[in-house]
């Protein structure tokens, strides 16, 4: 299984100078089965670029096939779903897993946001892929050779926020985001479905030292704890701020690393970054 990330900032894109190496897309994780299969967890502006790079694949000619994780409806999370090339040419299949939510289905979020209020495309119903929505559940179940798992993290009627466990054989990638640890059981929740991950992608686009606004994220240093007592191999901190720039992202990667070595740990630590691809 590889990883490969493609979109990695929070809240909204983030163009300049300053923020090339680590990309300033929202997010958009992909996961490639070793047998050919697609999973996408998120569909952020990432997910834009991703699209086009596939296009020159069996999707440029309808026959692609991909499975779309979604943790929340949150705009950093959904928004570059109607916009690459294959999604509008038919023959495509997207099979999109998401929570619903008191204000209506996944689906219909979806819909609202192609309302031609905000978009050209005017609706699903213009949409050329075949595309199917399906409510997210504890119950794990298969692509292919690759066991997903799902778990709530937040109960928030208008935006639950699930995260994902993603195996193939003894390997793993679990993907938490938007969460913040304010009581022990969403912690011994998360501990519990990140243990002994081969690779935890985390959201902490903040460190406990900074005085931000809270919308509900947790630190770096809640990432790290939960990686290095779930006994995880490696730690991708993502869903940079869109503040934070690549020099401050070297910076923190640096301090906590050197921090991970003095405590003797051999958790393995980096900042996700655009493009980059890692076998698990």
């Amino acid at each position: 299984m590889k990883l490969q990330f493609w979109g990695v900032r929070g809240y909204v894109p983030t163009p300049g100078a300053e923020y090339l190496h680590y990309g300033g897309n929202t997010c958009c994780t992909a996961l490639m089965g070793a047998n050919g299969e697609l999973v996408v967890i998120d569909t952020g502006t990432g997910f834009c670029q991703f699209g086009d790079a596939l296009v020159g694949r069996e999707f440029g000619r309808g026959g692609g096939e991909m499975t779309l994780l979604i943790s929340h409806t949150y705009w950093d999370h959904i928004l570059g779903l109607p916009f690459p090339a294959l999604v509008h040419i038919p023959g495509n299949r997207l099979h999109i897993y998401g929570p619903d939510s008191t204000r209506g289905s996944l689906q219909m979020v979806y819909d609202g946001m192609l309302s031609p209020v905000y978009s050209p495309v005017y609706g699903l119903a213009h949409i050329g892929a075949t595309h199917s929505f399906q409510p997210i559940s504890t119950t794990p179940f298969m692509v292919g050779g690759l066991r997903i798992s799902a778990m709530p993290l937040s109960q928030r009627k208008h935006s639950p926020i699930w995260a994902y466990r993603v195996e193939e054989g003894s390997r793993s990638v679990v993907y938490i985001t938007d969460v913040r640890y304010t009581n022990d059981l969403i912690w011994q929740q998360a501990l519990h479905f990140a243990d002994r991950a081969s690779i935890l992608v985390h959201s902490a686009p903040y460190t406990r030292h900074e005085q931000v606004q809270d919308y509900g994220h947790s630190r770096v240093e809640d990432a790290i704890e939960l990686a290095q007592k779930a006994g995880a191999e490696q730690l991708m901190l993502f869903h940079h701020a869109p503040t934070r720039t690549d020099a401050q992202l070297h910076a923190i990667v640096k301090h906590y690393r050197d921090r991970l070595v003095t405590q003797g740990s051999g958790l393995l630590l980096d900042a996700a970054r655009e493009g980059e691809e890692i076998e698990v």
